[in-house]
């Protein structure tokens, strides 16, 4: 099968992936208990006639299936519905937020992938060392915490203690930026936007980077045992091209697999990171969403992270095609 063919052929499957999750997320939207407009009805200020019209906008006096096809419908056309809460559109709500999720995940991301793999194959090339030892027990310890945790701990820290003794160095606690951050020009606004990024990237980053070294790690030591490598070193080549050459090609295949995965973990890391630090990206939209039975809102988000997590998933089987032809034909 030709690269082409094997692209086309995984786009299709992804494309039928989607379907069946945003599926998902429609029924199990309408099997939930209550009424999301009843829900929001109990306000008090909200009149019977704004009920009612509330109820024929959003389908809700249809049956199940009329109201699936207006649902598919309106995604098609980019409508997601308006927030009960916020009283404003799903994808304008979405819009604003996502660009500072992605921010924080794709740079998390990045740097997950660059220190994790190259720290992971230095581990486990001197295995058994003390390296190696202290290695294994930071992952083990740092995996013990739960994530939540970690962000408390930092948060309290090197955000409100560092500030309250006046330590040289400090992070924001709550948000993006500080009001009017790009009044005294471009270069200010981004350091200051990178100021508030740090300690929320720092928390998310570490889980990253053991994880995707470990991952490495273990991958790589079974490699380091086959013939063909035991050859090389016979030949006498150097340490670095045994591990980069012929160890490390072999041994990256699999963790390539794993970038779809872990971009699903770091949108649910996600979601508690920016609950934690108050950064206004969809996991805090998510959590506040959740908080006051936005269901409209909720389930806008979750066929837009769907949607982020299957394109990882494609792009990671494409990596691997292109890297590792034999894929195309098995």
């Amino acid at each position: 099968m030709g690269l082409k063919m094997y692209i086309a052929k995984k786009i299709f499957f992804a494309l039928i992936a989607y379907f069946i999750a945003i599926t998902i997320v429609f029924f199990l939207y309408h099997i939930m208990p209550g009424n999301p407009v009843d829900l929001f009805a109990m306000d008090p200020r909200m009149p019977p006639e704004v009920r009612d019209h509330m109820i024929e906008l959003w389908g809700l006096d249809k049956p199940i299936l009329e109201q699936y096809f207006i649902y598919l419908g309106n995604l098609f056309r980019g409508e997601l519905g308006d927030s009960f809460f916020y009283k404003t559109s799903v994808t304008s709500l979405i819009g604003e937020a996502l660009p500072w999720t992605l921010l924080l995940l794709g740079t998390s991301f990045i740097i997950n992938a660059i220190v994790g793999i190259f720290l992971g194959a230095y581990v486990a090339w001197r295995r058994g060392s003390n390296l190696d030892t202290g290695f294994v027990l930071t992952y083990n310890i740092y995996n013990a915490f739960p994530l939540f945790f970690v962000g408390l701990l930092f948060l309290s820290i090197f955000g409100y203690q560092a500030k309250i003794k006046g330590w040289a160095i400090w992070f924001p606690v709550f948000g993006a930026m500080d009001p009017g951050a790009f009044d005294g020009g471009i270069f200010p606004g981004i350091l200051d936007v990178l100021h508030h990024l740090a300690l929320p990237l720092l928390v998310l980053t570490l889980f990253g980077i053991l994880s995707w070294s470990w991952f490495m790690r273990g991958n790589l030591i079974g490699v380091l045992t086959e013939d063909y490598v035991q050859t090389a070193r016979a030949k006498g080549l150097n340490d670095n091209k045994v591990l980069y050459k012929h160890s490390m090609r072999n041994a990256i295949l699999p963790v390539i697999t794993n970038i779809g995965m872990s971009i699903g973990g770091l949108i649910g890391g996600s979601i508690l990171i920016e609950t934690v630090f108050g950064y206004p990206g969809t996991g805090l939209l998510i959590y506040n969403a959740l908080l006051e039975n936005d269901y409209n809102l909720v389930q806008g988000a979750f066929i837009i992270i769907a949607g982020i997590t299957l394109l990882g998933l494609l792009i990671s089987e494409i990596l691997y095609a292109i890297i590792d032809p034999r894929i195309r034909t098995s």
